[in-house]
């Protein structure tokens, strides 16, 4: 069952939420304000799998709920979609910053709400079963100081992911990113499959199925992703490099083009990974390399917690 919580003060749009999403198999509960919508994610035995979020309410505003949320343990790995009918640059970087993933402008239509629902609670599953993973006994990994590895499917990546991650000191925090990179090497670079192909084909459902196709053709089933790891005393860098044709990468790691894709289903990975995950993230070869940076210490040269035996 996939629950989600939809908070908003206006009766009528919890009602339309909640007819659009119920016809698709979700379960929805409702709340009137953030200080309800807290309780309920504090008192309830629902495991919620996305939050629907108005800006503007009484007692909680949407702003102070989120960080709320993201500050929470236990609830931050929700993904929250912020619906809102302020659509200016400083609003929606306001609620970026707090930790918003993804956003719905009003008024929008049930059409697209379904959708990018159905992409957040994708997200949210492949985030909880990859974790699961985090926490199987690969401890020993946080001694690995160079490695290399060759990946071709999506479900290699998602296996590299948490082995990557547990050399991290803080591997809940780069594992997003790192599934991130890694998937954007093999759709995009690899497979060649474009912005517009991928918002064309995850509309249709059939963004696995192309994913598949491609990787059995001749011209894709050779390509590989190579990544690279590397330890010193200070940080890690991560390199992961793909076969591709390389893409205008400082475009998605603008504010502006995060606000411009903070309304669809796709095109801010890369820009959250490096604000999220890592420390620093930028790419050489035209877009094919993508170099991550992990510090080590933090700003005052205290060698970070998990690192610590």
């Amino acid at each position: 069952m996939i629950n989600l919580l939809a908070v908003d003060d206006e009766m009528i749009n919890l009602m339309i939420i909640d007819e659009s999403l119920s016809d698709k198999g979700f379960t929805v509960v409702k709340a009137r304000d953030g200080e309800e919508a807290f309780q309920i994610l504090s008192s309830d035995s629902t495991a919620f799998h996305a939050i629907i979020l108005d800006r503007l309410m009484p007692k909680m505003d949407g702003i102070e709920l989120l960080k709320k949320i993201k500050r929470s343990e236990k609830y931050k790995d929700i993904p929250v979609i912020f619906q809102t009918a302020m659509s200016s640059v400083t609003d929606m970087t306001e609620g970026l910053d707090a930790g918003a993933f993804y956003y719905l402008t009003k008024p929008y239509s049930r059409t697209l709400l379904v959708r990018i629902v159905q992409t957040a609670v994708e997200h949210f599953i492949k985030l909880q079963r990859a974790k699961e993973d985090l926490h199987k006994g690969m401890g020993a990994l946080r001694h690995m100081l160079t490695g290399e590895f060759r990946i071709r499917s999506i479900r290699e990546s998602h296996e590299l992911a948490p082995l990557l991650a547990n050399a991290c000191p803080d591997p809940e925090r780069v594992l997003t990113g790192i599934m991130e990179i890694l998937n954007n090497a093999i759709e995009h670079g690899n497979l060649g499959i474009s912005y517009q192909e991928k918002s064309e084909l995850h509309d249709n459902d059939k963004l696995m199925e192309e994913i598949f196709r491609r990787l059995d053709t001749p011209e894709f089933k050779d390509k590989f992703v190579k990544i690279t790891f590397e330890k010193n005393d200070h940080h890690i860098e991560i390199r992961v490099s793909d076969q591709g044709k390389g893409f205008d990468w400082q475009r998605y790691l603008s504010v502006e083009a995060m606000t411009k894709n903070a309304f669809k289903t796709h095109g801010r990975g890369i820009f959250m990974a490096r604000k999220l995950s890592f420390d620093d993230l930028s790419y050489t070869d035209e877009g094919r390399t993508a170099v991550i940076r992990i510090d080590l210490s933090d700003k005052k040269g205290n060698l970070l917690t998990d690192f610590q035996e």
